[in-house]
């Protein structure tokens, strides 16, 4: 018998109140090593496996069903997966509660049904009422329409879910949430990581047996992480999620893990009244309503394979000299806290923008957080512009790399910037030490911080 911590994932082998590891209480959970019975002889020793025959590997029929995906009818998403759908692939999509992950599936399960396929939602969560009242909205009111395509089940058992599935043959199969529903395999109250751990191993291979995609909802823990976190991500083949603001309208869809395609691609969604809304061109939407005001530089990223265009917003406050003199604040929204500390200090020692004695407030329109080195200079520009309180051209961006020593460098994917910062209307772009192509758009190049 071992003891599995449900905050940590620690496995230990006798039970604590408290986690050794991670300190919290109440947390240990059976994790319990079963054998089924026709495993195991007359004498209580496990049998040999029954090895059946080895089939031959054919890479041409292979490689051929996972270029035929299965679209979900959203380009947004299908972006995100590497192109759609593969046969048997098991997707995890997780968030916030009230994200709109429940809304997303169900939309995707209305656009399979349109197009001929036959979609099983598994509603753990909810009743089929709900769901039906849920549908009725994504649907405009226009739920008077039949989708005999569309088969809901309230069954919260997965043997029966895949026994369904075996059955049925579906073209696609919704689990919400993975957390509802439960094995009589594992001795955990639903909900459990013994639960999810075989939950998902069932569901997962049920989907390889039968090539049929799964979508799997995931809840948050109080952690913040999708509750067993490590267990579904190893077990599934893609991890998706979704991010946004409560009070913000934009949901951004982003892969943290993909076996047929790219982590680096993100989806922009809308939230209305109708569900949820994909966005085309997401750099029109973050760059909306920019004012010509002091403190504000667009700067340039690339998600994947697309060019994300941002507008970077700095308030520099100087402090007075008899007033409180307690630790500076530097507040970061959409950029790590850690990258702006490293900024303002390089602005202060080599950029010649003094910030020794000001609070630094940094904020990323539209919701998106971004880890890309190459919006420093835009972060670096719009700090700037808001100490010396100087309006930057609306027409420029800004991409590199910014360093200790202050110098500014190229990041990868500069020529790809360019021709969309080109097409999209740009004039001019402030870049880091590089060779780039000429064009139509003029290029300055920032050797330092202090020639910015």
């Amino acid at each position: 018998m071992k003891y599995i911590c449900s905050s940590c994932e620690s496995e230990f082998l006798r039970w604590s109140g408290k986690c050794p590891s991670c300190g919290e209480w109440g947390t240990f959970e059976e994790l319990e090593d079963q054998i089924k019975p026709s495993q195991v002889d007359k004498s209580g020793k496990k049998k040999p496996p029954n090895y059946k025959p080895i089939t031959k590997f054919n890479i041409t029929s292979s490689s051929k069903s996972h270029k035929e995906r299965l679209s979900t009818g959203y380009g947004e998403l299908d972006r995100v997966l590497g192109g759609g759908l593969v046969g048997g692939e098991v997707v995890l999509i997780s968030g916030e509660p009230g994200i709109g992950k429940s809304t997303i599936l169900l939309q995707v399960a209305l656009n399979m049904v349109k197009d001929g396929k036959e979609v099983l939602y598994v509603c753990g969560e909810e009743s089929p009422s709900q769901l039906y009242s849920r549908l009725d909205r994504v649907s405009g009111g226009k739920s008077s329409k039949k989708f005999d395509n569309l088969l809901v089940t309230e069954s919260t058992d997965v043997d029966e879910i895949t026994a369904l599935i075996e059955a049925k043959g579906f073209d696609l199969v919704i689990v919400d949430s993975i957390q509802s529903v439960s094995s009589e395999s594992s001795r955990g109250f639903v909900g459990s990581i013994s639960q999810v751990r075989i939950s998902g191993t069932v569901l997962t291979r049920v989907a390889k047996q039968t090539a049929t995609p799964i979508f799997i909802v995931g809840q948050i823990n109080k952690m913040g992480n999708v509750a067993g976190p490590k267990i579904l991500e190893h077990i599934v083949d893609a991890v998706l999620y979704i991010e946004g603001e409560q009070f913000n309208q934009y949901r951004i869809l982003r892969g943290m893990k993909n076996r047929y395609g790219s982590t680096n691609e993100i989806g922009v969604f809308e939230m209305g009244s109708y569900g949820l809304k994909e966005v085309v061109n997401p750099s029109l939407v973050f760059l909306e309503d920019t004012h010509k005001v002091s403190g504000s530089a667009i700067g340039a990223v690339l998600q994947g394979s697309r060019t994300v265009f941002v507008e970077v917003q700095a308030l520099v406050s100087e402090r007075d000299e008899g007033g409180f003199s307690g630790p500076l604040k530097r507040v970061a929204n959409g950029i790590k806290k850690p990258r702006l500390d490293m900024l303002c200090a390089v602005l202060t020692r080599r950029g010649g923008c003094f910030l020794g004695n000001r609070d630094v407030y940094v904020n990323v329109v539209g919701g998106l957080s971004i880890s890309d080195p190459a919006l420093d200079l835009a972060v670096c520009a719009a700090i700037k512009s808001a100490s010396k309180d100087e309006i930057l051209d609306s027409s420029t961006i800004y991409f590199g790399e910014v360093g200790l020593t202050g110098e500014v460098r190229g990041s990868w994917g500069l020529g790809t910037v360019l021709r969309e910062s080109e097409r999209v209307g740009y004039k001019t772009a402030i870049i880091g030490r590089s060779q780039v192509k000429k064009g139509k758009i003029q290029v300055k190049k920032v050797s330092f911080l202090n020639k910015l």
